[in-house]
C-alpha cells in the first residue's frame, strides 16, 4: 500500500514510539546486568560482524556488563585447509600440532573482533567519543582431559576454575571482557577449550543474567524444523528425550540445563547473521529465536508500586469506554497491595483485584484486564484461577463480580446472577451510589 508522505511519516513516527515503549521495560530491566555472548566463528568470518558489533556497543551503552567468548573453527579452517580444521573441530584429541593452530587461531580472531568492536558507529555514539575498552587476561585456569577409555586426550583440557573476581573487577570499570577458548594449568600449560563449556562455566561463575548463544541459527527448532521461542526446564529435558535434535542442538540444551539450575536467568539462542535479531531478541516480546528459562515464562504476582503505571495503562481504554469506573494514582498507592499482575518476560500482560470483606466472608473479583496484545492466550482465566485461590486461602465462602459488558463471560465460568441484597453492605452502598447498574454475579467457593 502506498501512502502520500505525510502519512508515511504519521506511520514511521508512531511505529517508533510504540517500539520504543515496547522495548523500555527489558532496557531497564537489563541495565547493569551481566550478559555473557558466545560468538561463533562463522559470525566472526561474515560481513554481518560489523553490525552485530555496532549493537554489541550499543547494549554497553545501555548500561549492560558484557563477557564475550569467541569461536575459532572458521579461522583454523582459513590457516590450515578444510580438512585439518574439520579434524580438529570434530576431533575431541589435540596434538601439539593441533594446540598451535588453535593459539593461531584464536589470535587472529581475538584481534579481529577486537578491531571490529573499535569502530565507531555513527549511529551509536559520537566520533569523539572514546573506544570501547576491551579486557583480556588468563581468566581461565585448565586442566587436562587426560586419559579417557584407554585414550590420551593430549592438550584437550576442561575448565578447573573461572577467575570471577577478576572479570567482575573488569567489568566494574566498564570494561568488556573478551575470552578466548584457551586455558591454562598451574604448571603453565595450555589447553584446547570448548566453547560451550568456556560459556557455562564463565556464566555460572560470574552469576550472569543471560548466556546469549550468537550462531547461524534462528533458534532451537522442533520436528517440523520451526524455531522453538521459548522453553522452560521441564520442556528443554522432554525434548532432549525424544532424541529429536543433532549434536549442535543437543549441546546447546544440555548447556542450557545446566546453567539454569545454577542461577542463571536466562539463556538465548539467536542467529548472529541476521542483522539487528540480537537486538530484537532482547528488547521486543516476540524476540528472534530461542530463550529458555528455568520455569516458566509466564507468571502472575502480587503488584508492587512499580505496576501501578502500567496498571493504569491497561485500565485507561475501558475507564475511556465506560466498562470500569475512573482509578487515579492516588487510588492505586492506596489499593496496590489488592492487585496481582499477569507477566510474561518483564511485561505485564494484565491484571486483577480481590477485594476482601472480611466480615461477610466474601470478595469482590475486580479490575480484571488482559492487554488487546495477548487475547486469545487464555490469560483471563488464569488471572481468574488465581482470584479463586487466593478467595480459597482467605477461607472466604463466597466471590462476587459486577459487570456492565462482559457478564457471559462469568456465567459461563461458574458464576451465577445475583441480587443487590447478595452483596456486603457496604458494597450495596457503593453500588447505589455509583448509579452503573452493573450486572451482579456471584459464585460459591
Amino acid at each position: 500500500m502506498n501512502f502520500p508522505v505525510g502519512n508515511q511519516d504519521f506511520f514511521h513516527k508512531n511505529q517508533f514510539i510504540h517500539d520504543f515503549r515496547q522495548a523500555s521495560p527489558y532496557i531497564h530491566h537489563l541495565n547493569g546486568k551481566t550478559l555473557v555472548l558466545a560468538i561463533s566463528s562463522h559470525v566472526l568470518v561474515s560481513d554481518k560482524l560489523a553490525a552485530l558489533a555496532a549493537d554489541i556497543l550499543l547494549l554497553t551503552s545501555l548500561g549492560m556488563r558484557l563477557v564475550i567468548i569467541h569461536g575459532c573453527s572458521q579461522f583454523i579452517q582459513a590457516i590450515a585447509g578444510r580438512n585439518t580444521a574439520i579434524s580438529i573441530d570434530e576431533n575431541p584429541i589435540t596434538d601439539e600440532n593441533a594446540l598451535e593452530l588453535v593459539k593461531q587461531a584464536s589470535g587472529i580472531a581475538r584481534f579481529n573482533l577486537e578491531a571490529t568492536l573499535s569502530m565507531i558507529p555513527t549511529q551509536v555514539m559520537e566520533h569523539s567519543a572514546p573506544n570501547v575498552r576491551i579486557a583480556g587476561g588468563n581468566f581461565l585456569r585448565a586442566k587436562p582431559l587426560g586419559v579417557i577409555n584407554g585414550i590420551d586426550m593430549g592438550y584437550s583440557g576442561c575448565v578447573r576454575k573461572v577467575d570471577a573476581a577478576a572479570i567482575e573487577e573488569r567489568l566494574a570499570h566498564n570494561q568488556l571482557v573478551l575470552i578466548s577458548p584457551i586455558g591454562h594449568s598451574l604448571s603453565g600449560q595450555s589447553y584446547r577449550l570448548q566453547v560451550n563449556e568456556v560459556a557455562q562455566a564463565v556464566a555460572e561463575a560470574i552469576r550472569a543474567e543471560k548466556l546469549i548463544f550468537l550462531g547461524t541459527q534462528h533458534g532451537l527448532l522442533d520436528e517440523k524444523q520451526q524455531t522453538i521461542s521459548e522453553l522452560n526446564c521441564i520442556e528443554i529435558r522432554q525434548l532432549l528425550a525424544r532424541n529429536i535434535t543433532d549434536k549442535r542442538q543437543t549441546e546447546l540444551l544440555q548447556t542450557a540445563a545446566r546453567v539454569l539450575e545454577h542461577g542463571v536467568q536466562r539463556v538465548h539462542v539467536v542467529s548472529g547473521l541476521q542483522d539487528g535479531s540480537l537486538l530484537q531478541e532482547l528488547f521486543t516480546r516476540e524476540g528472534s529465536g530461542t530463550a529458555m528459562a528455568k520455569a516458566p515464562f509466564m507468571r502472575i504476582r502480587r503488584a508492587e508500586n512499580k505496576d501501578i503505571g502500567e496498571i493504569l495503562q491497561l485500565i485507561a481504554p475501558l475507564e475511556a469506554a465506560g466498562i470500569l469506573l475512573p482509578r487515579d494514582s492516588e487510588y492505586m498507592e492506596n489499593h496496590i497491595h489488592e492487585f496481582s499482575v499477569l507477566e510474561q518476560d518483564c511485561y505485564v500482560y494484565g491484571c486483577v483485584a480481590l477485594h476482601v470483606y472480611p466480615k461477610d466472608n466474601a470478595g469482590e473479583l475486580a479490575c480484571l484486564i488482559v492487554s488487546p496484545n495477548a487475547r486469545a492466550r487464555g490469560y483471563g482465566e488464569l488471572l481468574l484461577a488465581h482470584v479463586i485461590k487466593q478467595a480459597q486461602q482467605l477461607q472466604l465462602q463466597t466471590l462476587f463480580a459486577l459487570s456492565t459488558h462482559t457478564g457471559d463471560w462469568f456465567v459461563e465460568r461458574g458464576f451465577t446472577s445475583a441480587t443487590l441484597e447478595q452483596l456486603p453492605p457496604k458494597r450495596q452502598q457503593q453500588y447505589t451510589s455509583n448509579k452503573r447498574q452493573s450486572k451482579i454475579f456471584c459464585r460459591q467457593l
